[in-house]
């Protein structure tokens, strides 16, 4: 699928966060509504919706004052790495996003649908148009990093550059009144206009201001206005709002505070108002003023989660609404005295790999805690996924593997002070473990057993294995390999078993034993780069992913190929499952898309419309149709039908063909046949080319009376392309797998 189809397919996705998903082929489960962080939210003019902008190319709407929220991604056809920086409204149906790659994007139509009007000449993502303001309706100014000021005199359709004199971050820009304006770098230090933009002077905001850090800025008059400013010094750390009443010719300090750092304003009205101040015990704490910000009182707590304030709003009456980070978002209805979280989520970090062993009982390494002390943990559900409990606490990085053979008998592999690999053991599901030194050194990536005595640990540059139930551990690295890197672990049998990994960058490592790990068998596939994953779909087939490639072998390992995946767009591959011999998925995080399906035993593979921006780190699936998909900040979305519509072709372009291949794999011989009711002119011309494009054989046939045999009796096992070319030019591609 081309790059233009699928941006043409995203801009027509807009899903909600409740009776919506019921109808799309994948349903959210956590968090709702989203996981991406919120940068920004606005009342637009002239109705009651308001609309907020998010990291992952995400708009979320709501038309109920922040109670519920509907969701659209990739506005103006960005991909999922945009950033929605900000957003402005100068009517009830024109407005503008800033954002990534030094962007802005333009509305007509209330937000339904969005145009790129301005892009700058950075290749970075993470390079912002920072701010916009319209100081009449159709005069604004927009600023980014490194000095960037643009300005449009036609309600933004277009932007021109004008000289800032300063090449500092410029983070946000003010107007008191229509001729008043302020531009905030990183300093204290600004530029100001006080003829409506003609001319920019840069001076510093007053000379009773500490140097220090600025935060935010908000005019509630033409004369009325308050700044944030934090003073850093080795000692302390302090946060300070200033006042003015003279639409900034002065500045007045009303509030000082050792242990803010950072503030966020917004107003009920000219007298009632908040600012958002983060802590070092990484909490939000809320001020609160109800005498036009001249004395400010702190709210008792419980505060808010640190940088859980990117956005703040007051839309209407007593109402305010605190956005921020991972999609946090919390609702107050009393004037910021009483806070309610509005997103609904099951796991709070990332989700790195998850286990089922039946529809009730299932485990997942996760991210634990937020900023501050972090690790990684077990979670148990023993409800289908419906709550979920810690039974393993890490904190010493995320050097954690776990595999469970039943609901009670479960294996870890991690790290002990000393880097020596620790091995535990559960046989209650979690409640207790047995904890032994493995005697090894090295990051494990991978723990898989076969029965309860049987099992691997691997990482980098070396493998360890255990025949007593991780009592005791040997060495038995493949000794044919050298500086390699060893990923994921995949038993056939008791006796069979792969893993995949890398040797010298680029080169791709599989490693065979057919004594149970005792011995190995390591051969380098190809230039793909380091393999982190494994499948093997039957008894012959095996499928490895590494960061871009899934490559495919049908004869145990002895020849390999690449297959192919149906999009021109960037993408990396995070894991890969079958759940049958013909179907499989792969996760990832993509432009466009964030997981691949394959129902031809990995041939082909086409990219999911999971409605989602977030990567997706893992799946587990308990049929060909069931399943979950998991992944970044705790994001968790669910199926009933394979990830496809009722209406999707499961084997993309077969419709188009007018030649069918039968039997496909094949031993002894395929047969080439014209598809029943098919338009085919002929004389038609066979060309056979093996996988290096050698030419095997030609043949041609002048009527549809009979088909084409080719013998494989000649034929080495592998993938082979028969080319097919009618008699009126069109040319048309089969993939032929020879069988040993």
């Amino acid at each position: 699928m081309s790059k233009k189809l699928f941006q043409s397919v995203i801009l027509t996705l807009m899903i909600t966060s409740s009776a919506v998903y019921s109808q799309q082929p994948w349903s959210r489960v956590s968090p709702l509504p989203q996981e991406n962080t919120i940068n920004e939210i606005t009342a637009i003019p002239g109705s009651n919706r308001l609309m907020a902008v998010c990291e992952g190319s995400t708009i979320m709407t709501s038309d109920d004052v922040g109670e519920s929220w509907t969701l659209m991604l990739n506005p103006a056809g960005r991909d999922n790495r945009y950033i929605c920086k900000g957003i402005h409204f100068i009517s009830e149906t024109t407005g503008f996003i800033n954002g990534g790659k030094e962007t802005i994007l333009k509305t007509t139509d209330g937000g339904l649908n969005w145009n790129l009007q301005y892009t700058g000449n950075t290749s970075y993502t993470w390079q912002c148009i920072n701010d916009i303001v319209f100081r009449t309706g159709i005069h604004g100014f927009a600023v980014g990093d490194h000095g960037k000021l643009l300005e449009t005199t036609d309600a933004g359709e277009s932007w021109q550059a004008i000289e800032s004199g300063v090449q500092e971050n410029l983070r946000q820009i003010v107007f008191a009144d229509s001729l008043t304006g302020f531009i905030f770098q990183e300093n204290i230090n600004c530029l100001k206009t006080t003829d409506g933009g003609l001319s920019w002077n840069s001076e510093p905001l007053a000379g009773n201001i500490p140097d220090g850090t600025f935060y935010d800025c908000l005019f509630t008059s033409p004369l009325t206005g308050f700044i944030f400013i934090n003073e850093y010094s080795p000692t302390e750390s302090t946060g300070y709002i200033y006042r003015t009443n003279d639409a900034g010719a002065n500045w007045d300090l009303v509030y000082q505070d050792g242990s803010a750092y950072s503030g966020k304003f917004a107003f009920f009205n000219e007298q009632q108002g908040m600012i958002a101040c983060m802590t070092a015990d990484y909490q939000t704490k809320i001020l609160l003023t109800d005498d036009a910000g001249l004395t400010w009182n702190l709210k008792e707590q419980p505060w808010l989660p640190w940088y859980s304030t990117n956005a703040l709003i007051c839309p209407v009456g007593e109402t305010a609404i605190a956005a921020g980070f991972d999609g946090k978002i919390f609702k107050s209805t009393d004037g910021g005295e009483v806070w309610q979280q509005k997103q609904n989520k099951l796991i709070p970090g990332n989700i790195y790999d998850m286990q089922f062993l039946n529809q009730e009982n299932g485990y997942a390494l996760v991210e634990m805690g937020s900023f501050g002390v972090t690790g990684v943990g077990i979670e148990r559900t023993t409800d289908g996924g419906d709550s979920w409990e810690y039974i393993y606490e890490y904190y010493m990085g995320n050097f954690v593997n776990f595999f469970f053979l039943s609901p009670d008998t479960g294996f870890i592999a991690t790290l002990d002070f000393n880097t020596e690999v620790t091995f535990l053991r559960t046989t209650d599901g979690g409640e207790n473990w047995e904890e032994y030194n493995t005697g090894f050194e090295l990051n494990p990536l991978d723990i898989r057993f076969f029965d309860q005595d049987n099992g691997l640990i691997c990482g980098q540059y070396q493998v360890i294995r255990t025949s007593d139930g991780g009592i005791t551990w040997t060495d038995v690295t493949p000794e044919n390999t050298s500086w390699s890197e060893y990923n994921k672990i995949a038993y056939r049998s008791l006796h069979e078993v792969y893993i995949a990994g890398c040797g010298e960058y680029p080169e791709t490592i599989i490693s065979k034993s057919i004594d149970g790990g005792l011995t190995w068998q390591s051969s380098a596939i190809g230039g793909y780069g380091v393999a982190t994953g494994i499948a093997i779909p039957d008894e012959n087939t095996l499928i490895v992913m590494t960061g871009d490639f899934i490559l495919k072998s049908i004869d145990d390992g002895l020849n390999w190929y690449q297959t192919e995946i149906l999009t021109d767009t960037d993408f990396v591959l995070y894991s890969i499952l079958f759940t049958s011999p013909l179907i499989g998925y792969a996760t990832c995080f993509g432009e466009y898309y964030s997981a691949l399906k394959t129902t031809d035993g990995g041939e082909t593979w086409f990219p999911l419309v999971t409605n989602e921006s977030s990567a997706l780190y893992g799946a587990w699936f308990f049929d060909d149709e069931n399943g979950i998909m998991f992944g970044d900040k705790g994001i968790i979305i669910e199926t009933s039908t394979g990830g496809v519509t009722g209406t999707h072709n499961p084997q993309p372009g077969m419709a188009e063909n007018t030649f069918l291949a039968s039997p496909n794999p094949f031993a002894d011989e395929i047969t080439l046949r014209q598809v029943p009711g098919k338009t085919v002119v002929y004389p038609v011309q066979f060309e056979l080319t093996d996988a290096t494009g050698r030419i095997i054989l030609k043949k041609r046939t002048e009527s549809s009376n009979t088909g084409i045999t080719i013998p494989g009796s000649g034929l080495k096992p592998g993938l082979y392309i028969c080319r097919i070319q009618s008699g009126n030019g069109t040319l048309e591609t089969l993939k032929l797998i020879k069988l040993n």
